[in-house]
Formats: structure tokens, C-alpha cells, sequence
């Protein structure tokens, strides 16, 4: 076994802590979910694990190791990637204002009850599962972490592809449960989200966020 217990212990800690803690990942799916339903926010996590072993091949072939040792290159794939995430915020901004600029619907009645202001977008799944690959793959620290922190868990004695191979697996695993998991909360909740000013305000404030996050990214060093 290249990797004992203890070790993959430690490395699955580390990697629910740092997947839990909330990112554009999060904000991603959140809003997918909330929008467009529970379908879109698991297109965006099969996007987010592709993105996952993507950053893994890119790492080995040592791509992520050109890219940090350029600071030129470097400084180039973090504005891509705040530019991508901002430009994810602005686009929800500008659907939050002309939700806000549509007149209201004419609520109906059933069995006494008005039905919930529901807005239906009809999105493929590709254009959310493209949007999760893009968010994960275009983020400087994703490099980081498959440069500085899988070599701590690997064996030079030891078969490097089946380490390597081992750590993403269990990384992807991580990330599809928690944000799986995040997804039913949310679904749960889909009859208040699915409602027109609840969208609105939820296009609003996950753009704003995003967008924070987009400058957030460019401004690090």
C-alpha cells in the first residue's frame, strides 16, 4: 500500500477543511441551486471534479511548477482566473437588475392558495457543468495546492502515478459529497428560492460576492 492510514487520515482532514471553507465553488453551486434547481447544482459539481484531476494531470506534468516559478505566468492565470470569477458575478448582477426591471407576474389561485412566483430558466447542462470546471481549473491556488501539498503525502520509493492517482481520487471524493450535501440543504429549500424577488436577491448577492472574490484573487500575492 503506498499510503498508510495514518497518512491518508491526515490528508482527508485537511482536505475537508480546506474544501468545506466557502470559496467560489460554493457560491457557484449555491446559486445554481437556488436558481435553477438541484439538476444544474450537480452539473456544476461533475464540472468542479473534472476540474479536480485536471489540476492533478497539470501538476504532474509539471506545468504547475512552470507556472509558479513564473511570476509572469503566474500573474497571468490569477487575473484569468479573477477575471472569470468576476465576470461570473457581473452576469448575475446584470440578471438580478432585469429581474428587478420585469413587472411582476399575476399571481393564480389553487385551492385558495397562490401559487409561488416561479421563474423556470431553461439552461443545458453543459453551460453549468462548464462553469464548474472553469471556477475550479482557473485558480491560481489550485496549483499551489497540487504543488505544495500532495508531494508532503507521497513516497519517493513509491509508485507516484498510484499516489498521485490515490490523492485526487480522494480529493474529488471530498468535494463531490460536501458540495452533494450542500446541494440537498439547498434543495430542500427550492419552493422559497424558486420565487421571482427571492432570485433576485439571491442573483444579488452571489454576484456581489463573487465579484469580491474575483478582486480578491487579483490583488494577492
Amino acid at each position: 500500500m503506498p499510503l498508510s492510514i495514518e497518512e491518508i487520515y491526515s490528508y482527508l482532514s485537511i482536505v475537508v477543511l480546506l474544501v468545506m471553507i466557502p470559496g467560489p465553488n460554493t457560491v457557484l453551486v449555491m446559486q445554481s441551486v437556488g436558481i435553477n434547481g438541484r439538476r444544474a447544482g450537480f452539473f456544476n459539481v461533475f464540472g468542479i471534479a473534472t476540474a479536480v484531476y485536471l489540476n492533478a494531470l497539470i501538476s504532474g506534468l509539471g506545468l504547475s511548477v512552470i507556472i509558479m516559478q513564473s511570476t509572469e505566468i503566474y500573474n497571468i492565470m490569477k487575473i484569468l482566473g479573477a477575471g472569470y470569477i468576476a465576470y461570473l458575478g457581473l452576469a448575475s448582477l446584470v440578471d438580478a437588475y432585469k429581474l428587478h426591471r420585469q413587472e411582476p407576474p399575476v399571481a393564480t389561485e389553487n385551492n385558495g392558495r397562490q401559487e409561488p412566483d416561479i421563474r423556470v430558466v431553461a439552461i443545458s447542462g453543459f453551460a453549468f457543468y462548464s462553469k464548474g470546471v472553469l471556477t475550479g481549473l482557473l485558480n491560481p491556488k489550485s496549483a499551489l495546492f497540487f504543488l505544495a501539498f500532495f508531494p508532503q503525502f507521497m513516497h519517493q520509493d513509491g509508485n507516484i502515478f498510484t499516489q498521485s492517482l490515490i490523492l485526487t481520487l480522494l480529493y474529488s471524493l471530498v468535494s463531490a459529497t460536501w458540495y452533494s450535501l450542500l446541494i440537498i440543504f439547498i434543495g430542500k429549500l427550492r419552493h422559497f428560492f424558486a420565487r421571482r424577488e427571492t432570485q433576485k436577491w439571491l442573483k444579488t448577492i452571489t454576484g456581489t460576492i463573487l465579484i469580491g472574490m474575483g478582486i480578491k484573487i487579483a490583488v494577492q500575492r
